[in-house]
């Protein structure tokens, strides 16, 4: 009859499952619509792919060590590495849920027995000293799957973790490139600017001579002596800014100041090419670290409604226990002192005030919230690569009309050179025309700088190397 019973209310239970309110769910975008999207992307020639160690294809020895001693030992890095330990700490401990939770309890009692109480003499009004050990066994059914959903959960939170930390370090070597390569260029400024001087200087003692013979007048000279102060001033403003750009390299990678001092000048392939995938269309998506976040991240949330859910659902307990109680210590551990139990108990609140609807709306909430994050991460990484390929294809046209004027300039400084050459014209003439290219190529470090920051937010647009796949492989 117990039996029967037992049953029945199992069955009642069952029943109740009709009650797990309706689920609202929004939907991602369309990702077919997002391949459509970037098929106008006209393949971007290059040498060669893009791999995760991208920055090697400037060919500079030193960038290579500053990135790969930065990514190794930053302590930002570091940090977010603790995240992803934890995340595995927290699967180790779901899943152990998984195996019944035994456990062993001892003790040894002392006590006087109450005279007025249920206990009769010689027990009642006595001090006996009560013998106890025991083992334990508590067991939950998993019949709805609560736990495979929270172990699933927890799995793509780490999983989210491991992209974060690509994306943090492509935020980093991106960060530290981009100061590298600005370095480079003011290396570069510092230099055609440093000859300018030297021409001006040049000039200077020209115009010297001829003002002492009565040539030239004051202004000219005093003019020119201002332009060579201007030059000078640039140049120490420039160097300022390198100073100030290896130390903010130092701080990125997590160096100690005494690191900028053994730096040298970079020494940057200025001839780099990157490349485009020709399937982009198809896998922007699993190549950007931020989209792979947020995916997780959903499907973590996903699987936490489904947990949400089965609290919806009946559960049984299992409980047992296998020990020995006595008050004589000779007759502890005989058949007669065993105390041995075991229970079964069906878990299904009915009425608690909306407690579990209200946490299943909230799980909701937080899906539907994450897959928003996801569409508006989607929109902009497509927006991204589109903006930065429509920059650069403006940037080349403008470094392609610079070209040109600069082979005017350079003509004419030719020119200016052979009319000096056969007497139809001062020195000074054929001088300025030199300075005139040399500030044109001034203007060309520029476009060239401006172009390899554009290049750099392409890295970033396709996901610096980063494929999904490879978070597969790493071992937590």
């Amino acid at each position: 009859m117990q039996i029967k019973s037992f049953i029945y209310i199992i069955f009642c239970s069952f029943i109740l499952i009709a009650c797990v309110p309706k689920i609202n769910k929004i939907e991602k975008n369309d990702e077919s619509k997002i391949s459509d999207e970037l098929k106008i992307i006209k393949e971007y020639k290059s040498k060669d792919e893009l791999t995760i160690k991208w920055w090697e294809s400037f060919q500079d020895l030193q960038l290579n060590l500053i990135i790969t001693k930065a990514l190794e030992e930053s302590n930002s890095l570091k940090s977010i590495k603790q995240r992803y330990e934890k995340a595995n700490a927290i699967i180790k401990s779901v899943e152990s849920e998984n195996l019944p939770n035994i456990s062993f309890e001892s003790d040894v009692t002392r006590q006087r027995f109450s005279e007025n109480h249920i206990f009769p003499a010689p027990l009642g009004g006595g001090e006996f000293t009560t013998y106890h050990v025991g083992t334990t066994l508590d067991y939950k059914f998993d019949f709805w799957d609560e736990r495979k959903s929270k172990i699933k959960s927890v799995k793509n939170r780490a999983y989210a973790q491991l992209a974060f930390i690509e994306q943090s370090k492509l935020d980093l070597s991106l960060a530290i490139t981009q100061l590298y390569l600005s370095w480079n260029f003011n290396e570069k400024k510092v230099e055609i600017l440093e000859e300018i001087a030297k021409i001006l200087d040049n000039e200077s003692k020209l115009l010297k001579e001829k003002y002492d013979i009565g040539l030239a007048d004051e202004v000219s000279l005093n003019n020119k002596k201002a332009q060579i102060s201007q030059i000078k001033y640039n140049i120490y403003s420039i160097e300022e800014i390198i100073k100030g750009q290896k130390a903010s390299i130092c701080i990125l990678g997590g160096f100690l100041p005494s690191f900028a001092q053994n730096l040298k000048k970079p020494n940057v392939n200025s001839s780099t090419n990157l490349s485009i995938p020709k399937d982009i269309n198809l896998n922007l998506l699993s190549n950007r670290a931020d989209v792979i976040i947020q995916k997780y991240i959903v499907l973590s949330n996903d699987e936490n409604i489904n947990v949400a859910a089965t609290k919806f659902y009946p559960n049984i307990n299992l409980s047992g226990v296998l020990g020995f109680t006595s008050f004589l210590s000779n007759d502890f551990l005989s058949k007669a002192s065993s105390v041995p139990s075991v229970g079964f108990a069906v878990d299904l609140p009915i009425f608690d005030w909306g407690k579990r609807a209200a946490n299943l709306d909230e799980k909701v909430v937080e899906y539907n919230s994450s897959i928003y994050e996801y569409n508006d991460i989607v929109n902009k990484a497509v927006n991204e690569v589109i903006g930065v390929l429509n920059k650069i294809e403006y940037k080349n046209l403008q470094i392609r009309m610079h070209n040109e004027e600069q082979k005017s300039v350079e003509l004419n400084e030719k020119i200016a050179n052979k009319r000096f050459q056969i007497g139809l014209n001062d020195k000074i003439f054929y001088f300025d025309s030199k300075i005139n290219s040399l500030m044109i190529h001034i203007v060309e470090m520029e476009l060239l700088e401006s172009h390899s920051k554009l290049e750099l937010e392409l890295i970033k647009s396709i996901g610096g190397g980063f494929k999904e796949e490879n978070l597969k492989n790493v071992k937590g």
